[in-house]
Order: structure tokens, then C-alpha cells, then sequence
């Protein structure tokens, strides 16, 4: 068959290949929630691709979004409490390596 595609968009996509960075923050969401991270690339439009051309890899990390760009838009501390703790853990193993 014959088409034709026209694309337009905002900000050109990126996908980040599986590097150090993302071992370790799969490894501190793990060591902090007792999850395994999914490696997704759901969720709607993404403000890493802001930086996506100068970064060997990008991850987004961040509260549970139930609220995001709502009136009201909010996070519970309580979700931000582990969340704090998996980016230290984070920092600790990229700045403090054993």
C-alpha cells in the first residue's frame, strides 16, 4: 500500500539505553520500596527531552503524579519522605562507590 506520514512535534524523542545510571536508581527504588522498577516509556510528554541531546542517560524519577497540573495539584509527604531516601541512595552509590 501506498501512504504517506507527516509528523509533527513538540520536541524530538530519545530513548536512553540501560547504563550505570539506571542500574543504580533500579537498585535504590528497590533497596527503598522493596519494588522493582518498570522501565517505561508511558506517561505522556516527557521534560527530559529538554536535555536528552547532552546527557549519556536520562531518567525520570519523581512523586506519584495523581494530581499533576490539576487546580490543587499537590503530593502527599508521605510520598515524598521515600522518595528523598531513593535519591540519596541514588547520589551515595554514583558519588560514593565501594
Amino acid at each position: 500500500r501506498d501512504y504517506s506520514l507527516e509528523w509533527t512535534g513538540w520536541g524530538n524523542p530519545f530513548l536512553t539505553a540501560r547504563g550505570l545510571l539506571v542500574d543504580v536508581v533500579g537498585a535504590s527504588v528497590q533497596e527503598v520500596t522493596g519494588l522493582l522498577p518498570e522501565l517505561s516509556c508511558t506517561g505522556g510528554t516527557s521534560d527530559g527531552r529538554f536535555i536528552a541531546t547532552i546527557c549519556n542517560e536520562l531518567v525520570e524519577l519523581g512523586p506519584v503524579n495523581a494530581t499533576i497540573h490539576q487546580v490543587d495539584e499537590r503530593v502527599a509527604i508521605a510520598d515524598l519522605e521515600p522518595l528523598a531516601l531513593i535519591y540519596r541512595r541514588i547520589l551515595e552509590r554514583l558519588l560514593l562507590p565501594v
